[in-house]
Formats: C-alpha cells, sequence, structure tokens
C-alpha cells in the first residue's frame, strides 16, 4: 500500500473517498429537503432515492475515514520501526 503523498496513495484514496461521500450527503439532504418542502402534497415516495443516497454517501465517508485511519496507523509504524 502505497500511504505517502503521491496519485494513488491510501490517503489520496481515502480523501477522494471523503470528498466524494460529503458531495453525495449534501445532494440526497437538498433533495430529501425538496422533496418535503415543494412538494408536501405528492407524500413521502419520492423520498426512498434521495435517502438510499444519504446512506450511502454516510457509508462512503466512514470507509474512507476508516482507509485514513489505516494508513496512518502503518505510516507511525514505520516511522516507529525505523527511528
Amino acid at each position: 500500500m502505497n500511504i505517502g503523498s503521491t496519485a494513488g496513495s491510501a490517503f489520496t484514496s481515502a480523501t477522494y473517498a471523503i470528498d466524494q461521500g460529503t458531495t453525495q450527503v449534501r445532494r440526497a439532504a437538498q433533495d430529501v429537503a425538496d422533496a418535503t418542502t415543494d412538494r408536501p402534497v405528492e407524500g413521502t415516495g419520492e423520498l426512498a432515492k434521495p435517502m438510499t443516497d444519504l446512506k450511502q454517501g454516510e457509508l462512503l465517508v466512514q470507509a474512507g475515514g476508516k482507509v485514513m485511519e489505516a494508513a496512518d496507523k502503518q505510516l507511525g509504524t514505520l516511522i516507529n520501526t525505523t527511528a
């Protein structure tokens, strides 16, 4: 696993996942807000996809965070080993 700052590193991948998840959460939250305020007469049938997207975004951010933690731990181990 490449843990440095180059493209394809664990930190880069984790940051990308967190960014994508955050973007997805923002978009889905806006869709939920729009569905419940713009068209309240239509009911909640329009909420299934935005709510699913919201959960997927949340999981993507969590996964990115776990990758970041693992890379950080691995880097710390490497530094301690070489010190």
